[in-house]
């Protein structure tokens, strides 16, 4: 085997990770199975750990404020992924998506959306009412209303306290504590408004829902960001 000769040059995809730590863990080792299963060797990675005070976590998830702080921490993040050699970049928290056009003005390269990877998921599935489960900041911002509705996608979402619940049980997971039973009452109130599968617009919400049986198909959006990843790497 001649591990210095010429080789054809691999896409490397640069990940964003941090936001948070559990999760991007498990979206290196989703890719490394798919890897296994599907290809002949190891994916070319790049993981850039997004070095943002802890007290912004709490912060941006529970109270949905100063998310503008964590801004040049990420912007940092990506200059350092283009100049390490990345062809693409994605970013496994749906929060700071909300900067997503930030991201791509400043890259050099394309950085992949995870709410329009997820959108197309629900469209190809021809789901008609879409639970959305996801940060305060996440639902305040509309980020996957806007898209579902631009494309004819009914949606419901958590009423106001439930939805602060939410934020709180999702820093809980950041902080390594699971109550899927609490989770689980919001997802089944969805469901009696209507919902015909339940997004999970929270990276960190699939770390429990895989705890809980549902009766609805349940879209997880770090999945749906590991398949589109998978799919660029491959080429």
């Amino acid at each position: 085997m001649n591990l210095f000769g010429k080789k054809e040059k691999k896409r490397i995809v640069g990940i964003v990770g941090g936001l948070g730590p559990e999760t991007t863990s498990q979206f290196y080792l989703k890719l490394i199975e798919l890897a296994r299963k599907y290809d002949d060797s190891y994916p070319s990675l790049i993981i850039d750990n997004v070095a943002f005070p802890f007290r912004l976590e709490r912060e941006i998830i529970i109270h949905s404020k100063n998310e503008e702080e964590i801004l040049p921490f990420i912007k940092d993040c990506i200059i350092r992924l283009n100049k390490a050699g990345a062809d693409y970049i994605v970013i496994p928290c749906n929060t700071v998506h909300v900067f997503i056009e930030d991201f791509r003005k400043l890259s050099s390269v394309p950085v992949i959306s995870i709410v329009e990877e997820s959108v197309k998921d629900i469209i190809s599935h021809d789901f008609k009412n879409v639970g959305i489960l996801g940060t305060t900041k996440t639902i305040e911002s509309e980020i996957y209303q806007k898209e579902l509705k631009r494309n004819g996608i009914k949606f419901t979402i958590p009423p106001t306290k439930r939805q602060r619940t939410l934020s709180s049980l999702i820093v809980d997971i950041l902080e390594g504590k699971k109550d899927p039973d609490s989770i689980d009452l919001i997802c089944s109130e969805l469901i009696l408004q209507g919902s015909d599968c339940l997004l999970l617009a929270c990276t960190e919400l699939q770390l429990v829902t895989s705890e809980i049986d549902f009766n609805v198909s349940v879209l997880d959006t770090t999945n749906i960001l590991i398949k589109k990843t998978f799919e660029i790497l491959k080429g």
